[in-house]
C-alpha cells in the first residue's frame, strides 16, 4: 500500500476507495467548506462522497441544501427527497382492490397531474403554512384535491377559500377514487413552478374580520405595535439554535412608543414573569388561541401589528402567508428553506431576514432589527443627490426633468444604457446612451458606497437584460420570416418569463438597498 493513496499492481498506479474515516474527513471538510459559505467546493465534495458510498444519507443531506443555497432549484428538489430516507417510516398510499389484494398508488412528480389527488403533509405546521399556497395551481388544473394535514390548521387553511377536502393526518382513513399522491414539499418541482413566481399568492391567507376587529379594541392605540415571538419547538430537528432568550429583545423595549405584544405560546412563555421589561410586554391572555384551532387569533392580532418580530418559527410564515410586515431572525446555518440571501426571501415579500454574523451571537442581528424599527418609526427618505464634487465633470441640462425612481429601477436602467452602447448598430445612438449612462453614475455611486452589496444582483440584472436582448431579436427575425412556429411561441413566452425574474431582482436591490420606492408589476390571465 503507498502514501499517495493508490495500489501497486504489475508496475501500475491504481487508485483505491478511501477508508471509512477518510469518508469522515471529506464530509467534515465539505460542512467546512459550507458553514464559509464555499458552496461550490463544498459541493463537489459531497458528490465525490456520493460517488463512493451512495448510502451516505448525512452528505446527500447537505448536498440538497447546498443546492437549495445556490438556488439550483430543481436539482434542489430532486435531492430534497432524502428527508424519506430519514423518516422512520416512507410515506406510501396503498388501495384495495375488489379480490381484497392491495396495490401502492403511483406518486405524482410532474406532467398533467391526476383528476383525483391525494397531497400528504409531511413535517411542522410552518412547512404547511409555508407550502399550502402550492394546493391552489392544483386546484386551478381542475384537480380534485384531498389534503391529509395537521386538524388544528383546518380552519386556517379554509380561509384560502379552495374547494379541497382536508383530513386528518393523525387519524386512519380513507379515500375513494385517489389515482396519484404527492408530497406537500415537492408540488413546486411537481408544477414546475418559477421559483421567481412563489410569492405571487401573497397573501393566501386570511384572518377573520370579527376576530381582528375584537382584537383591535384590546390593543392599545398610539404606539408603535411589534409582535414578538422567540421561541420554536423543543422536540423539532430545526430547533437546534434558532431559538433565544426573550431578555435578548431588551433593546426593543427600550424603543419610545413601542409596544411590544407577545405571540409566544406554549414553550418560552415561561420568561414573561422574570424578564428586564415585563412591564412594557402586552399579553393576550388564556383566551388567545385556545379553542383547539392553531392561529386564528394569532392571525387577527397580526392585522392591527405595525411589525412582527419572530425567530424562524411557524410565527413567522402566518405573518408572512398574511402579508404583514415581517422580520426573522436566523441563526448562522439556518434551515434551508432561507437559502443564502442576504436579506430577502423567495417565499414572503414582506419579510426581511437578519441572521448571525457569528454563531450563537444574537446581538448585532437584533440591533440591526432595532435600527429598521426606529427608521420605521422615524422614516427618512434616502438622499439620492449627487453630491457636487461627485458630478464635477458631468454637465446636467438645466432643462432635464428630475424624478424619483427606485434604486432597482436606477440599476435597470444603467444596465440597459450599457446594453445600447455596445449592440446597438447606429453610432449616434450609442455614443447617446454612454451620456445617459455617466448621468446616471453618481447617484449609483452613492448607492453602493452606502451598500455594497447591490452589486451581485446588479450582475445578475444585467445578465437578464442581455438574455431579454438576445431573445427579442430572435423574434423579430422570426417575425421578419413570418415564421410563426413552436419556436416563436417559445421565445415569446420567455419574454414574460425574463420579465418576472428582472422584476423580482428589481425588487431585491430596493429592499437590500432601503429604496423609499419599490418595482409595482401587474398582469392580466395567469401563466403556466
Amino acid at each position: 500500500m503507498r502514501a499517495d493513496n493508490s495500489v501497486q499492481t504489475s508496475g501500475t498506479s491504481m487508485p483505491r476507495t478511501p477508508t471509512e474515516k477518510e469518508i469522515s474527513h471529506l464530509f467534515a471538510l465539505a460542512e467546512h467548506e459550507i458553514i464559509h459559505s464555499r458552496l461550490t467546493e463544498a459541493l463537489l465534495l459531497l458528490r465525490f462522497i456520493r460517488s463512493i458510498d451512495p448510502d451516505h444519507t448525512d452528505a446527500a443531506a447537505r448536498m440538497a441544501l447546498v443546492l437549495f443555497r445556490r438556488e439550483q432549484w430543481n436539482d434542489a428538489w430532486d435531492a430534497f427527497d432524502i428527508r424519506f430516507k430519514l423518516m422512520s417510516a416512507q410515506p406510501s398510499v396503498t388501495i384495495r382492490r375488489s379480490d381484497g389484494s392491495k396495490a401502492e398508488v403511483p406518486r405524482w412528480r410532474g406532467g398533467e397531474p391526476p383528476k383525483k389527488l391525494l397531497i400528504m403533509d409531511e413535517q411542522g405546521l410552518g412547512d404547511t403554512i409555508n407550502f399550502c399556497r402550492f394546493l391552489k395551481p392544483l386546484v386551478d388544473r381542475g384537480v380534485d384535491v384531498t389534503f391529509v394535514t395537521h386538524s388544528i390548521l383546518f380552519d386556517l387553511l379554509r380561509t384560502m377559500d379552495l374547494p379541497i377536502t382536508l383530513k386528518p393526518s393523525n387519524e386512519p382513513g380513507s379515500v375513494e377514487g385517489v389515482v396519484g399522491w404527492a408530497p406537500l414539499l415537492h408540488l413546486p418541482r411537481s408544477l414546475a413552478i418559477d421559483p421567481a413566481r412563489y410569492a405571487e399568492s401573497v397573501p393566501y391567507l386570511k384572518a377573520d374580520p370579527v376576530r381582528v376587529e375584537a382584537w383591535r379594541k384590546k390593543l392599545p392605540e398610539g404606539t408603535f405595535k411589534i409582535g414578538i415571538a422567540w421561541a420554536g419547538n423543543p422536540d423539532s430537528p430545526a430547533e437546534k439554535g434558532r431559538s433565544i432568550p426573550l431578555e435578548f429583545l431588551a433593546p426593543l423595549a427600550a424603543i419610545p412608543d413601542v409596544s411590544l405584544v407577545v405571540l409566544q405560546k406554549g414553550k418560552g412563555t415561561e420568561e414573561l414573569s422574570t424578564v428586564s421589561f415585563r412591564d412594557r410586554l402586552i399579553q393576550l391572555g388564556d383566551e388567545f388561541d385556545s379553542d383547539g384551532q392553531a392561529f386564528l387569533d394569532t392571525a387577527a392580532v397580526m392585522m392591527s401589528l405595525d411589525l412582527i418580530v419572530t425567530v424562524d418559527t411557524s410565527i413567522g410564515h402566518v405573518a408572512g402567508a398574511l402579508g404583514r410586515p415581517l422580520h426573522i431572525l436566523l441563526r448562522k446555518e439556518p434551515d434551508w428553506r432561507w437559502l443564502a440571501r442576504e436579506h430577502d426571501t423567495v417565499w414572503y415579500p414582506s419579510a426581511t431576514l437578519f441572521r448571525q454574523d457569528t454563531a450563537g451571537d444574537w446581538v448585532k442581528p437584533i440591533e440591526r432589527v432595532r435600527q429598521t424599527i426606529l427608521e420605521r418609526m422615524s422614516p427618512n427618505v434616502v438622499d439620492l443627490k449627487p453630491k457636487a464634487d461627485k458630478i464635477s465633470a458631468i454637465e446636467i441640462d438645466k432643462g432635464q426633468p428630475l424624478v424619483p425612481v427606485s434604486v432597482g429601477e436606477l440599476a435597470d436602467r444603467r444596465g440597459i444604457l450599457d446594453l445600447k452602447s455596445e449592440r446597438a448598430s447606429s453610432k449616434s445612438v450609442r455614443a447617446e446612451a454612454k451620456r445617459q449612462r455617466a448621468a446616471l453614475d453618481p447617484a449609483w455611486q452613492k448607492i453602493i458606497e452606502e451598500n455594497d452589496a447591490v452589486i451581485g444582483l446588479d450582475q445578475e440584472l444585467r445578465a437578464i437584460n442581455a438574455e431579454l436582448w438576445d431573445v427579442e431579436d430572435q423574434l423579430r427575425l422570426a417575425e421578419s420570416k413570418q415564421s410563426f412556429d413552436e419556436s416563436f411561441v417559445a421565445l415569446a413566452r420567455s419574454v414574460y418569463r425574463l420579465n418576472d425574474r428582472r422584476s423580482e431582482i428589481k425588487r431585491r436591490i430596493d429592499r437590500l438597498a432601503g429604496s423609499s420606492f419599490t418595482e409595482i408589476k401587474s398582469y392580466a390571465g395567469k401563466r403556466k
